[in-house]
């Protein structure tokens, strides 16, 4: 079924304020018959008469009153978004980001502190997820901006570096675990780095960094985690942790991006806080 149009709100309304098909067509700069014509449809879509004439003059039914006030929201919020738009436009257009959980947990809070201060006109939306699920989800156009690991990275998308962390190993206090890694589900980057370091163990996957260290702290395994995230379990006493081999534990989180993409503008004001 068709939906009704803008312009059918318009036509009845000029007939219902003027009360006459001729003024409402001079008013709308029509010919009468496309006034009546329309009318004559939008009726027969609704399947209800929406003007009488009474004394001469053309007024709503009942029926068309209900239509003329679902008209003057609709027009309302038609307004509405496109001036809502259109200043954003002018701004910084709405801006989706996806991230790592860890990099949610630690480096996010104080990048949204300092985007709140200093463009609070950025309209942002957060999603988590792997490295590798967020590769994707820019890809196809889901996110306009990502927070990975730079081994995610691919070529067709621009990245700038923004943060270098400390993968470090993370155990029960000490030391005791299952020969198990506590992981985050495929596509993390920090799992396949775990193999390597590691062997490959069996795996227990969690979607959440608060559930991987509730595991770990019961001894269920053993993860591999950026230090700056696991802080504050390792403070609590509920996990402690062990550095890796000189060089083997550095990786750098990237933002990636689409170069053409059309919040671009939010993207390099975002890039620009997290690097400052």
């Amino acid at each position: 079924m068709a939906m009704m149009d803008l312009r059918d709100f318009r036509f009845l309304e000029a007939v219902a304020e003027t009360g006459s098909v001729t003024r409402a067509a001079g008013r709308l700069g029509c010919v009468q018959s496309n006034v009546t014509t329309r009318l004559r449809k939008l009726e027969d879509r609704l399947g209800q008469k929406l003007v009488e004439r009474i004394d001469g003059r053309m007024v709503p039914t009942a029926a068309g009153a209900l239509a003329l006030d679902y008209g003057a929201r609709i027009v309302r919020l038609s307004e509405e978004a496109e001036k809502r738009l259109r200043s954003a436009a002018e701004a910084f257009p709405p801006l989706r980001l996806g991230t790592m959980e860890t990099t949610a947990a630690v480096r996010l809070p104080p990048l949204l502190k300092a985007a709140r201060a200093k463009l609070p006109d950025l309209r942002l939306s957060i999603t988590t997820g792997t490295s590798g699920e967020l590769v994707g989800a820019l890809g196809r156009g889901d996110i306009d901006l990502a927070f990975v690991a730079e081994e995610a990275a691919e070529a067709r998308f621009a990245s700038v570096p923004l943060f270098e962390e400390e993968l470090v190993e993370v155990l029960p206090m000490g030391g005791a675990a299952e020969a198990a890694a506590v992981v985050f589900r495929a596509g993390c980057c920090y799992r396949a780095r775990f193999v390597e370091a590691f062997g490959d163990l069996p795996l227990l996957e969690l979607g959440t960094l608060d559930g991987i260290m509730g595991c770990v702290a019961a001894g269920l395994g053993r993860t591999l985690l950026p230090a700056a995230a696991v802080e504050r379990w390792r403070r609590a006493g509920e996990v402690e942790t062990r550095s890796l081999p000189a060089g083997r534990g550095l990786v750098r989180t990237l933002a990636l991006f689409r170069p053409a993409s059309p919040s671009r503008r939010s993207i390099d004001a975002l890039i620009g806080l997290a690097g400052a």
